[in-house]
Order: C-alpha cells, then sequence, then structure tokens
C-alpha cells in the first residue's frame, strides 16, 4: 500500500496534490495515515526541501545589496515555528524517521532497489491516471523541490514502517496495513522508547530525548529548514532582511534607544491586545504564545524590531508641523480613509447578466426583488430583519449586514459602496435610510446608511500619518518584490 509511503510528498505538497494522491478511490485504501504529513502542511502552501542548499553557508535569500545565509535565519525559526503546529510537526516526522531507521537496522529489514522502483512507478501510473500528465518527477516532485533521491529514501522508510507493523501484528508479508495502524505502532515505538520533548529555551541544547537517540537543537533547527512551508521561510526572510535594511538607514540609533523603541511597540500590541473585544480579555503574551511564538524571544522578533525601527525613523525624520504639512498636502487620501464615516448595513443579492449554476438570478431580477424589499422597509430594524433572512453575503448575514463605519476610501469595501457613502458625506442633511439597488459586478444590494461619525481629531489624524509614513518609509526600503529567494531561483 502506498498511503504510508506517501508521507512525505504530502507533508511537502500544496493540497490539491493530496487530493490527486492520496484520494482513497486512486489509493486502493483508507487514505494516509497520521504524523508529520497530518500537521505540517497546513495552509496549503508547498513545502521547501533540500533541492537546493541549505548549510548554514547557504544563501536563502537576497535583496538589493543585502544576503541572507541560512544560519543567520535560524534563530528566527526557533523563536517563530519551533513550538507552532509546523514546527512540532517537523520534530515528530524527524523522531519518527529516527525511529524507523532505527527499527530497520536492528531486525535487519533491508529494501530492494527493485521494490522501490516498482513502487514509484506504481505512485508515478496512478498520478497519471488521475489527470496530471507530468507524472512524479516531472511534476510532483519538481513543484515540491524533492530530488528523486530524497524521495526515494522517504519511500525506503515508508516501506519498513509497513514491514514493522505487519510483524507486530503477526501479519503475513504480503499483508495490508493501515495508515491508523502504522501510527499506532509508531505511537507505541515512542512510548517504549521513552521518547520526551523539551521546551524552550533547551539550556541543554536537546530538542528530544530517548532511550535510543537525541534530538540536538542544531539537527532540529536544520530539519525546520527543509520542511517548514516556502511562504513562512519567505515570510521570515522579509522580515530580517528588512530589518537589517531599516537600521542600516540610521546607523547612529543607540542600540539603548532601539530597545526602548522596541520595548514601547511591545506594550503598544499589548494594550491593543487588552482592549479587542474578539480577544475577550486574554493577554497579548498568551495570544502570541498561542501560535507557537516563544514570548521570551519578543524583543528579538524580527518583525517588532522593524516596526520599532520604522517609528524611530519617523519620530527623527517629521516634527509635528511636518506631520500638517503631510496632512494638509494629501488631504483628500487622509480625509478619505480615516475622516467622516457613516454606519453602512447591506443586504446583498447574487446576480449576472444570465442566469447559471452559480448564478441563480439576472441583474434586472435582483433589482426588481431588492425594490420590492425596499418599500417594505420601514425602519432600521425592518432593513436588519430582511438582511439576516434574505442576504446572500455569508460573512455579513448574521450581523444583519454590517459593515461597520465605512468612510469615502475605505480599502475593505467595494469601491460601489464607497462610492454611495460618499454621496451621502457630500450631503449634510442626510440621514439614516435604505438606498439602492446598487449594482456590482457580482450582484445587487440595498444599503442602509445610518449614524453618521464626524472626521478624527488631529490628535487622532496625526496617529494615522504617521503610522502611513511607517508604512511608506519599510516599502521604500524594501519593497517585497525586490525580495528572491532560493525558492524562486532558478
Amino acid at each position: 500500500m502506498l498511503q504510508r509511503a506517501l508521507w512525505i510528498l504530502i507533508a511537502l505538497a500544496p493540497s490539491t496534490w493530496v487530493g490527486a494522491a492520496a484520494a482513497p478511490s486512486q489509493m486502493g485504501s483508507a487514505g494516509v495515515s497520521a504524523g508529520f504529513s497530518a500537521g505540517a502542511r497546513a495552509g496549503g502552501t508547498r513545502a521547501a526541501s533540500s533541492f537546493r542548499g541549505t548549510g548554514d553557508a547557504d544563501v536563502v535569500a537576497r535583496a538589493f545589496d543585502s544576503v541572507l545565509v541560512w544560519r543567520d535565519l535560524d534563530p528566527v525559526l526557533l523563536a517563530r515555528h519551533a513550538m507552532a503546529k509546523e514546527g512540532r510537526g517537523a520534530l515528530r516526522h524527524l523522531a519518527e524517521s529516527r525511529v524507523l531507521e532505527i527499527g530497520a537496522r536492528e531486525n535487519g529489514i533491508e529494501v530492494p532497489d527493485r521494490v522501490l522502483e516498482a513502487r514509484w512507478k506504481d505512485l508515478d501510473q496512478q498520478i497519471l491516471a488521475s489527470g496530471d500528465k507530468q507524472g512524479v518527477a516531472a511534476g510532483y516532485l519538481r513543484r515540491g523541490r524533492l530530488t528523486r533521491e530524497s524521495f526515494l529514501s522517504y519511500l525506503r522508510l515508508a516501506v519498513v514502517h509497513e514491514t514493522l507493523t505487519r510483524r507486530a501484528l503477526g501479519l503475513r508479508d504480503d499483508a495490508p496495513v493501515s495508515g491508523e495502524q502504522q501510527q499506532l505502532w509508531m505511537d507505541d515505538a515512542l512510548k517504549v522508547r521513552e521518547y520526551t520533548e523539551f521546551l524552550p529555551p533547551w539550556k541543554d541544547g536537546v530538542a528530544v530525548r530517548s532511550a535510543e537517540f537525541t534530538i540536538t537543537i542544531p539537527e532540529f533547527v536544520r530539519y525546520m529548514r527543509e520542511h517548514l512551508p516556502e511562504d513562512t521561510l519567505r515570510d521570515d526572510c522579509y522580515h530580517v532582511l528588512l530589518e537589517r535594511r531599516l537600521h542600516a538607514r540610521m546607523p547612529d540609533l543607540a542600540e539603548d534607544k532601539l530597545r526602548q523603541y522596541v520595548a514601547e511597540e511591545i506594550q503598544r500590541r499589548r494594550d491593543e491586545a487588552a482592549l479587542d473585544p474578539r480577544y475577550a480579555g486574554v493577554p497579548y503574551d498568551k495570544l502570541i504564545a498561542a501560535q507557537g511564538i516563544v514570548v521570551e524571544s519578543l524583543p528579538q522578533d524580527p518583525s517588532i524590531r522593524v516596526a520599532a525601527l520604522a517609528r524611530a525613523w519617523v519620530d527623527r525624520s517629521y516634527s509635528p508641523d511636518d506631520l500638517r504639512r503631510v496632512y494638509n498636502d494629501e488631504r483628500e487620501h487622509f480625509d478619505g480613509l480615516f475622516g467622516a464615516s457613516i454606519d453602512t448595513y447591506m443586504l446583498f443579492l447574487r446576480a449576472a447578466e444570465l442566469t447559471n449554476d452559480f448564478n441563480p438570478r439576472t441583474f434586472a431580477a435582483a433589482d426588481a426583488e431588492l425594490k420590492r424589499w425596499k418599500a417594505e422597509i420601514h425602519s432600521f430594524d425592518d432593513f436588519k430583519r430582511l438582511a439576516r433572512e434574505k442576504s446572500e453575503d455569508a460573512p455579513t448575514r448574521e450581523s444583519g449586514g454590517s459593515l461597520d463605519h465605512v468612510t469615502a476610501l475605505s480599502p475593505r469595501v467595494p469601491p460601489d459602496i464607497r462610492a454611495e457613502v460618499a454621496r451621502a458625506l457630500a450631503i449634510d442633511s442626510g440621514g439614516p435610510g435604505a438606498v439602492g439597488p446598487v449594482r456590482t459586478p457580482t450582484g445587487c444590494m440595498l444599503l442602509w446608511l445610518g449614524q453618521r461619525r464626524p472626521g478624527a481629531s488631529w490628535d487622532t489624524m496625526q496617529k494615522h500619518v504617521h503610522r502611513e509614513l511607517r508604512k511608506r518609509f519599510v516599502e521604500e526600503v524594501l519593497p517585497r518584490s525586490r525580495l528572491s529567494t532560493q525558492f524562486e531561483e532558478e
């Protein structure tokens, strides 16, 4: 059976590969077993591999004249991901590999090349039959950035795993074993070997210890280099290089001053979390710890330091009068984003020029329906009731169609809604009421334009101007488009 043999392929592949390579109808089995493949690929992004160098001195990313090598990225990998789901999954997968290698050696299990080639051929045929005309080598492994040799080594361990499971269950050599049976065997093997994972700060440099093997922190972080998703690694690279380049723009910034800015940034985030009703009073430190971030590492986290450095730059580059000048020069922009707003609600119906399986009605039919409902709306409560009953916009339906306060340039709502809000704001005497139907590329809607909120005071607007200048500074120093990693380079 190939399901366990696909553990690493699935771990290193996009979610769409899993459907093609591991669907029960194609695998002829109950699906893929648990372990690294079940947890390390959350998010559907491709994982990095050893297709390119992952040695300490190998270059992982470049931006302009800045170069990042793996050993300089390691502290971020440990602080951000070692305790997160993907990092724990990578550590478990590494431990399982060690158990299988030891089991093969102790039991004299050798997997002939002809067996691996037969498995490869079988897998290739199943992939081709699924509709992917490139097969394993030209398709899956290339997209997963695996070499043939790397995949065959994991395939060998998968065969070892099947064999050890059969022997433990007293089955014949050709008897099928399920992924669940194999995972139960692995769980028991780790328990027997007194498998123990350790938590930060790893003072003795050990991540895992068992009766038969030890995994050191350097081994763990090297494994994360190869198994964390590329998008995750790319973000880490960007933040590290961005911090470097921001710091280089202020070579005279005293270290104690930077520490002060960093401490203020962390406290600012704690204060914002405490005021956010979504977190129900859960402290910021607990929120990030739940994401797997090592709290003690926050002062060194590049994203924290980037925010601190950007704030320091604007503070030293713009006086209060300068901030006022920037606002006056770009008043339409800032007022459009942060000025007067209207509490806005929406009742949306999907529509198109012609009906089809995805669009149940034409624009004309949607307009007619909305006009009929509009005649029934005599109050705000009427509108919210109809939105809950009729709206086809799932994210807002439960709240009665709430879009919160919308300004003339709110980026989070479609331009058609912004245009109606801007028109209403231009009429000083306009009151609450239903507006529409309003047509959009995907449907039609009624809007309820409710209470108005005046524009921000200068104390508040000054903070918005400051934030915009920080954002522009970061984009100037390192646009994401200028980041080049080994994952894109050919």
